[in-house]
């Protein structure tokens, strides 16, 4: 079964069942394309691979990765609470 997150212009998408959780995808709300992180020197933020924006800023790489796995702790919390 998908389940997902909605935060700041983005979704959060995995895959639950039976209790065992996958992070699937990160997915651009506007335009539902494909999230990546994005890190050139200074500039570290989430990225659309379709329309291009920076969803999301942080000033280093570690909050980065802290954002994101908090948001797949979530997902992985409601799927083995259902």
């Amino acid at each position: 079964m998908k389940i997902s997150t909605d935060a700041d212009g983005l979704r959060f998408v995995g895959d639950c069942d039976k209790g065992v959780f996958v992070a699937v995808d990160i997915e651009c709300i506007p335009c539902g394309k494909r999230v990546d992180p994005h890190i050139d020197g200074q500039d570290i933020a989430l990225m659309c691979s379709g329309c291009g924006i920076r969803v999301r800023v942080f000033w280093a790489e570690s909050d980065l990765y802290v954002y994101i796995t908090q948001h797949w702790s979530l997902l992985k919390q409601a799927c083995a609470h259902p």
